[in-house]
């Protein structure tokens, strides 16, 4: 064993003015210690703290009781076979989607109200959670809505606020973007959740409608970039386009290269004088839309993928600083019980009647979720303090 430590400390002695390339160097070791004594001199960091985000389309959640205000809800009622035991069956399979997703917060879309989001909080699987909601009426005329379900350490730090989308000639007969402002660990980090307008009619022709929606969710951004250009905002929701699709790309600018989001160029503040201030956003989404064969939604008709689903962040949160989403976690959230039969491509196993026969899965959309770390101090730094 010493002649061990011996060689050990040889080598050391010789190796040392090897690596500095002849530079002097000065190497202490008090005199009662041993050099194997001696700790390196690294500064620590604390692991970053991760908590995941989430969004899914519920598939239109519906109460069993008549609304006589919303007309949308008719079809989901006990005359149509939507009495309160398939209503929670629906809530049952939910619960469980959303215990396996092990998220922090989820933004959802296709709810008929803030009593169907109470009664799914309140499952038994759910409820030692202890989830708050945010919710807003808003003006679709099928009677949907949108919603955020979240728990500590999230907060909410200020009012949330349903934006209308004209459609065309004055309609603001859809679902609107919901911008909830919040606070991770005290950190500010602003949600936008959004369900664009469907492509009924078919996607080229409905495609207006969506970059209608697209430059809502733009213009709320501007106005927050405008003031802060490191603001953390994060865009998530059923977007009815896909990430190449021009209401994403070109009219929210959200985008697949990394490098054109951090790039100076587009994180400099608005330069005095200048008229508009409009950085590029991140779509990591792409990491799931490489492949023909995934998705969030599978067309029947085009025998197709679509990811419809998507999340998207400002420069904010690929800054180094505060909140950072974990570049490589967004994925598609689809375990093998939410699937429908290989005959069925493995598709969402939707919760819907077809043809005359009930369908009780799930949704027909799967959810995508990613990770947010939040920065820490040095240990060094907090022993300082």
């Amino acid at each position: 064993m010493k002649q061990q430590q011996l060689f050990s400390v040889f080598s050391l002695a010789i190796a040392l003015p090897i690596l500095t390339f002849g530079s002097p160097i000065s190497f202490k070791v008090p005199l009662s210690a041993s050099v194997f004594d001696v700790e390196e001199k690294t500064e620590k960091f604390q692991d970053p703290k991760e908590y995941t985000v989430a969004f899914w389309n519920l598939e239109n959640l519906f109460d069993f009781e008549d609304d006589p205000n919303n007309p949308g809800d008719d079809q989901y009622l006990p005359t149509n076979e939507w009495d309160e035991d398939r209503y929670q069956r629906k809530l049952d399979h939910l619960a469980k989607a959303i215990v396996s997703m092990k998220t922090d917060l989820l933004a959802v879309c296709e709810v008929e109200n803030r009593r169907v989001l109470e009664d799914l909080i309140a499952h038994p699987d759910l409820v030692k959670d202890e989830w708050s909601i945010v919710h807003r009426d808003s003006p679709d005329r099928r009677g949907i809505d949108l919603a955020l379900l979240y728990r500590k350490p999230f907060a909410e730090s200020g009012e949330s606020t349903l934006h209308p989308i004209d459609i065309g000639e004055g309609n603001i007969s859809t679902r609107g973007i919901l911008e909830v402002p919040m606070t991770l660990d005290g950190i500010p980090v602003t949600f936008l959740v959004n369900h664009w307008p469907s492509r009924f009619g078919g996607a080229e022709e409905s495609s207006p409608k969506r970059k209608a929606a697209a430059a809502v969710a733009r213009s709320i951004i501007d106005d927050h970039l405008g003031g802060d250009s490191s603001a953390e905002i994060i865009l998530l929701g059923d977007l009815n386009d896909d990430p190449w699709d021009s209401s994403v790309r070109e009219v929210l600018k959200a985008v697949r290269e990394l490098r054109a989001v951090t790039h100076p160029s587009n994180t400099a503040p608005r330069k005095e004088g200048q008229k508009s201030y409009s950085p590029r956003l991140w779509n990591p989404s792409w990491r799931f839309a490489n492949s023909t064969d995934n998705g969030t939604y599978y067309y029947w008709n085009g025998w197709c993928w679509n990811c419809f689903d998507q999340i998207i962040v400002s420069s904010g949160l690929l800054d180094g600083s505060g909140l950072q989403i974990m570049k490589d976690s967004i994925n598609v959230h689809a375990p093998d019980f939410m699937k429908d039969t290989e005959r069925n491509a493995f598709r969402p196993a939707r919760f819907r009647k077809f043809r005359g026969r009930w369908e009780e899965g799930y949704s027909d959309h799967f959810a995508v979720k990613c990770k947010i770390a939040v920065s820490q101090p040095s240990i060094n730094d907090q022993e300082s303090d």
